[in-house]
């Protein structure tokens, strides 16, 4: 089908030169079946069955898994002793057998960043025993998987969602990368959209803070009494933004006799906010060099110190890729 395409980088280039421009996007009958050719930005850059993967639109025939429950941001009490997983598949038989089988197979459930993990041949569903795990946003991955354990590389074959653990005081504010994924790859040179969700937090662009002294807890454990004189006059209401870092000390490094708190890469206003998620970009030139990134987002008043004060810090912290072209 004729349509508006861009190519990769280095199919651009040659193209572009012979049509007289600088620009990688032309009128072309695009070839739904190629894989890893075009470039893409979002899934609409690319045919019917692709998934704009790493910037290349790629082949995602093969499973589709779902996740039904938990919900996307759903909260668990902190004492939460299992955590119950429901999926639904498309393209898939779930097995048994620990043969490799195309279009057959087994489920993978697993924490981010933690060891916990099973092997679902169920349809429906799994448990997971998440005692372990302290207060906080962690995110759920659910995987096709053939046989033998190994997965299945179409981009649909795996998918997650964020949950939280309420603190034991379920008022105190958390936050949580729900994009990018955990482990996700990005390529330098690119940008990244990223979304960070909040509990017991407004998003806004701007405001008085009410500034809580370094001393006070006002979210300690629930029927614990806060300390007289602890509170500031004014009403606390937390309030404020999420800073993006990328930093591999983030946030023992706020400590520092030279604080890294103005060292963020994006600053995320409410203008885009929905609800409890707000969205922002951050540029293309802040991705340089390959390697593994440690990506942290914390909490901030409107004038951009950390939120509520230097004993309590409230962030999410995942780890990405940076890859070449």
């Amino acid at each position: 089908m004729a349509a508006m395409r861009c190519l990769s980088f280095a199919l651009a280039l040659p193209v572009a030169l012979a049509l007289g421009g600088g620009a990688g996007c032309y009128t072309v009958d695009f070839d739904e079946t190629l894989s890893n050719v075009y470039y893409c930005q979002a899934v609409a850059d690319c045919g019917a069955n692709q998934a704009c993967w790493q910037n290349r639109c790629v082949d995602d025939s093969g499973p589709v898994v779902t996740v039904t429950g938990p919900e996307s941001l759903q909260n668990l009490t902190f004492d939460a002793q299992t955590l119950t997983v429901n999926y639904s598949t498309s393209n898939f038989t779930i097995s048994d057998s620990n043969e490799v089988v195309e279009g057959e197979g087994k489920i993978a459930v697993s924490v981010a960043g933690t060891d916990i993990s099973t092997v679902s041949v169920v349809s429906a569903g799994a448990q997971l025993d998440i005692s372990s795990l302290e207060p906080g946003a962690y995110r759920l991955l659910v995987e096709a998987v053939h046989g033998d354990g190994t997965p299945y590389d179409n981009p649909s074959a795996s998918t997650y969602t964020v949950f939280y653990i309420e603190d034991q005081n379920p008022l105190r504010p958390q936050v949580a990368i729900v994009s990018p994924p955990p482990g996700y790859v990005h390529i330098v040179g690119e940008p990244l959209e990223v979304v960070i969700a909040s509990r017991n937090f407004e998003f806004v662009d701007s405001g008085e803070d009410c500034r809580i002294d370094p001393s006070c807890d006002p979210w300690g454990p629930m029927g614990t009494p806060v300390p007289d004189g602890c509170l500031p006059a004014c009403p606390v209401v937390p309030a404020g933004h999420p800073h993006i870092y990328m930093l591999s000390d983030y946030p023992a490094c706020l400590d520092n006799a030279l604080s890294c708190n103005g060292d963020y890469v994006l600053s995320l206003l409410s203008g885009d906010s929905t609800g409890d998620t707000v969205t922002g970009v951050i540029p293309a030139d802040r991705f340089t060099e390959v390697g593994t990134v440690t990506f942290s987002a914390g909490l901030q008043y409107n004038d951009h110190e950390p939120y509520p004060h230097e004993n309590i810090r409230l962030f999410d912290q995942i780890t990405i890729e940076l890859a070449e072209r």
